[in-house]
């Protein structure tokens, strides 16, 4: 519990992926993928509950061995590219309302960040208690400065890539640092979420900043190969 309210951990894991299919239950370290996330969850003091969305009866299967609360098996329309973590997070509110009941706070933990570990998910908990914010969402520094980024054309001309001073590095100070979304942890108050239907309300949103060693976001397979080898190097900590 947080706060004396009670908390839902929510895994949402498709089955489709595209660019590395199978991906959720792929072997990582000795382990399925989402069996990491599964343990960094139950080991958290704030989650009372814990839940894994997915369409895939093999991820059903891998997350009940794993030890979560509850699989939810979203609907078809709900497990396609179009569809979003809004409108999964919706489903699985309302299905475990009639359950389990209602929950006050949500902790969104995908299981594409097998270097999360339980220590980010409470921290990003006392974010949210000494800000007393509406949602918490992790970050982590970018490896370059804003200014060096810009949109190509498809003529990839770079006319109008530069601008004055950006690529100068003396024009880049400690306090020029940009940060990025890494997808490892979104709280947010479930009341908050409903009345403004996503993860990011407009006040009362701050972010939790993580080391980017443990940022990676598993989209494709240089991703995967690149989080299974800072986790080796690690000693395969214990989330």
């Amino acid at each position: 519990m947080f706060k004396g309210k009670r908390v839902l951990g929510l895994i949402p894991a498709r089955g489709g992926s595209k660019r590395l299919p199978g991906k959720n239950i792929l072997p990582f370290n000795g382990k399925p993928l989402i069996a990491w996330t599964i343990s960094a969850g139950n080991k958290s003091i704030y989650i009372d509950y814990l839940a894994v969305s997915t369409e895939d009866q093999e991820i059903q299967k891998t997350s009940i061995d794993c030890g979560v609360s509850c699989v939810i098996s979203r609907p078809t329309e709900l497990a396609s590219d179009q569809a979003t973590s809004v409108d999964v997070t919706f489903n699985a509110l309302q299905y475990l309302e009639g359950k389990v009941g209602i929950f006050d706070y949500l902790a969104l933990l995908q299981p594409t960040s097998p270097l999360r570990k339980v220590q980010h998910i409470d921290e990003a908990f006392h974010v949210m208690s000494e800000k007393q914010a509406q949602a918490v969402v992790s970050v982590c520094q970018t490896e370059h400065p804003l200014e060096w980024m810009n949109r190509l054309p498809s003529s990839l001309s770079m006319d109008q890539f530069f601008i004055s001073g950006h690529l100068d590095k003396k024009n880049c100070t400690e306090n020029d640092i940009s940060y990025q979304i890494n997808g490892a942890v979104y709280l947010v108050k479930v009341s908050t979420f409903i009345r403004s239907k996503t993860f990011f309300p407009k006040t009362g949103t701050y972010a939790y900043i993580m080391d980017r060693r443990d940022s990676v976001d598993i989209d494709n397979r240089t991703d995967f190969f690149l989080a299974e080898c800072l986790h080796k190097h690690r000693g395969g900590f214990i989330p």
